[in-house]
């Protein structure tokens, strides 16, 4: 791409996830609200995967989210056909603007750019300026995009609908067992050396109650409710200071992040969640950069052993509580 158009000037654009995490989806929300703010007759179109699916659906400024053939995530050589075919499909749609910021080199993800947009991709490394390895928070990137476009002065807010239904199961749910509020432990994160196991879980809890003098609430999808039965019957206060919820989708765990009073959890989608309602959080990263950080104040971070979050130092996860109370 030669030169970077004003947003003012496009009436239809697609925009490329090449992460299928929540997490992900999460930072860049931002974006499609200030596009739309700056341009309010834009179409835009979203093509992604994974768990960005559904959240992105829930999103008011996207016209279409288009699903592709991926599960979870992209890699080196995979899916050539269904990549090609799909994006004969989308190139039909003329656009006018391909927008990727994902940096994912790899040649299929290339290809399948190059065949949607051709000369009308915009991503770090085609674009006039380099959008890619902004110093300072990940949500720079994003605002880095947008300021290109023509955005003035954009918000970096992160975007969490949930509706009343939501809302009213998560009251329901803290009037029965948690009435002067809850604490939020979320035990699972992306991949195993990211999960809270039931020996940290059991060390960490007691201290949260003990210290916050509130009930700790564990979210779990469908699939790991097993795992957090398992945990909180070992614990022998299932019932009477921890509590199980489970989300029936994204949404769910918005609703219920948004009503705690602390959230503890390793570096996963509730990370982020958290930090896009402003809440106090103690979060365990094995892999820590600027790219994962929480763009939140009232964040305190562990650093952790990189084989796993469950070789942390517990005098820090004690000071950080300490600090946050």
């Amino acid at each position: 791409m030669q030169t970077i158009p004003n947003v003012r000037d496009l009436k239809n654009i697609l925009v490329l996830r090449g992460e299928g995490s929540l997490g992900d989806a999460l930072i860049s929300s931002c974006c499609y609200r200030e596009l739309k703010k700056a341009n309010p007759n834009l179409k835009i179109t979203v093509a992604c995967f994974g768990s960005a699916v559904g959240y992105l659906r829930a999103i008011k400024y996207i016209d279409e989210v288009y699903p592709l053939p991926i599960r979870r995530v992209l890699r080196p050589n995979q899916r050539w056909l269904s990549l090609i075919w799909h994006a004969l499909c989308l190139r039909r749609r003329h656009f006018d603007l391909v927008l990727d910021s994902s940096e994912k080199p790899f040649k299929n993800w290339t290809l399948f750019k190059h065949i949607i947009g051709g000369d009308k991709v915009l991503d770090c490394y085609t674009s006039p300026v380099s959008l890619g390895k902004v110093p300072g928070r990940r949500n720079e990137h994003e605002q880095v995009i947008l300021e290109q476009l023509g955005v003035e002065n954009p918000s970096c807010l992160y975007e969490l609908p949930f509706s009343q239904e939501h809302l009213s199961r998560r009251e329901d749910f803290a009037k029965q067992h948690a009435p002067n509020g809850y604490v939020v432990l979320n035990p699972f994160g992306s991949v195993e050396a990211r999960t809270l196991d039931k020996a940290s879980f059991l060390r960490i809890a007691p201290d949260l109650v003990l210290r916050t003098q509130l009930p700790v609430v564990v979210p779990c999808m469908p699939s790991q409710k097993e795992r957090v039965e398992e945990y909180l019957a070992a614990s022998g206060k299932e019932g009477q200071a921890f509590f199980m919820y489970p989300t029936r989708d994204v949404f769910d765990l918005f609703a219920l992040v948004a009503g705690a009073q602390l959230v503890v959890t390793p570096d996963t989608a509730v990370a982020h969640v958290a930090s896009g309602f402003g809440k106090k959080s103690i979060i365990f990263y094995n892999t820590y950069s600027i790219y994962n950080d929480p763009d939140n104040p009232s964040a305190r971070i562990i650093k952790t052993n990189p084989a796993s979050v469950n070789l942390f130092p517990y005098d820090k996860f004690l000071q950080a509580l300490e600090e946050l109370l």
